[in-house]
């Protein structure tokens, strides 16, 4: 049922999308949203204090328990008091009328609450993206594993943003007919190579995300002390726990995302070296994404989706080796064909696999299937 108490097919109408991401409500995400504009009534929900607000469609912000300020040992708290700390005030009547309410992960309480909505009348169906790929985590806190097997029976159609991420739903008892992979998007236009001749002397290296020690910023330092007598320079773009010390030739900043696209354009080498800890995997990675689109060369590793990601578009190497990780530097510095070739592959990835109008396609034809069926 939509906003006016009808049936969902209505003429000159276009249907009502919440899209429910609380405090993680973010533009990398959202791009792929955008191009629906004049298909769709789009909506975000987000925490009063998202980490993005501005988009090509209005957003409602809701009070969250992700919004107390931070203190130590907030999460593991707040979690432990509220099962999840993804909970939206309101959030259930502030849905009526949806025809879709499209939310993130299974455990998210904001899931909890569009399946209440939606058993109350008030929305239509209810779609969950899951990043997760790893089986049955996230389930060490008590009332998390109910929520989990509630959305697998009540939620609609779930979208795993990778296989890796079907594969762990369906591990964990999912219907795999309720599972549509479509990845995460970039917009290709607006992150692109620089037209720029860039200064030949002195190759850039360039690292985006969190400062933590399984996105394996310790070992690119490492490897980067070892090649210090070449011309080279590593910008580290992120926040973290992690406390950096000062080094010659490296930069590390935070930036704003609009700010983006001139950091990747300045952007020689970029530089993903994930690896593996017991509770978490690289999910996808959007960075990768945007350096794809940016037309840089790329050397990541083999950790959770990303080789779905980069697909053969990038140098990947075994996770948590640094003698690969310094090999593979070494290689794609000296050799500019290399370096040139895959530039060139990454950026056609993103063109013919990642851009946002393919992505936006494929959601599109998800969201008619399942109103067809409501």
């Amino acid at each position: 049922m939509g906003r006016d108490g009808k049936d969902s097919v209505r003429p000159f109408m276009k249907p009502n999308v919440a899209l429910v991401r609380g405090k993680f409500l973010n533009q990398y995400e959202m791009q792929s949203y955008e191009p629906l504009v004049d298909r769709y009534d789009l909506t975000a929900f987000g925490s009063m204090r998202p980490f993005h607000d501005t988009f090509a469609f209005p957003t409602v912000k809701l009070w969250s328990p992700m919004d107390i300020p931070n203190f130590p040992y907030k999460m593991p708290i707040v979690n432990r008091l509220t099962i999840d700390a993804q909970y939206l005030w309101g959030l259930e009547k502030r849905l009526t009328g949806f025809d879709i309410a499209h939310t993130a992960e299974t455990y998210y309480h904001y899931t909890s609450q569009a399946l209440r909505a939606k058993r109350e009348g008030r929305v239509q169906a209810v779609v969950v993206t899951v990043l997760e790929t790893i089986a049955h985590n996230n389930e060490g806190i008590w009332g998390r594993r109910g929520m989990k097997e509630t959305a697998r029976n009540e939620v609609d159609h779930f979208i795993a943003v990778s296989k890796r991420a079907k594969d762990a739903l369906i591990a964990e008892g999912t219907n795999p007919n309720k599972i549509t992979v479509i990845p995460y998007g970039i917009d290709t236009k607006r992150f692109s190579p620089s037209k720029e001749k860039k200064y030949v002397d002195r190759l850039n290296l360039l690292f985006v995300g969190r400062l933590e020690k399984e996105k394996g910023i310790l070992d690119l330092l490492e490897v980067f002390k070892r090649l210090s007598h070449r011309k080279l320079h590593l910008t580290i773009v992120g926040t973290g726990s992690l406390k950096l010390e000062p080094m010659k030739n490296v930069s590390v900043i935070t930036s704003s995302y609009d700010n983006m696209p001139k950091i990747y354009k300045s952007a020689d080498i970029f530089v993903a070296p994930s690896k593996a800890i017991r509770t978490w995997e690289e999910q996808y990675n959007i960075a990768l994404l945007e350096a794809q689109a940016s037309g840089l060369a790329i050397i990541t590793t083999r950790c959770g989706a990303i080789p779905e990601n980069v697909g053969s578009a990038a140098f990947i190497i075994p996770p948590n080796d640094i003698s690969k990780l310094y090999e593979a530097l070494l290689r794609v510095i000296t050799d500019q064909s290399l370096r040139e070739s895959l530039a060139k592959a990454s950026r056609l990835r993103a063109e013919s696999v990642h851009d946002v109008r393919i992505i936006s396609e494929k959601i599109d034809r998800l969201y008619h299937e399942i109103l067809s069926t409501c």
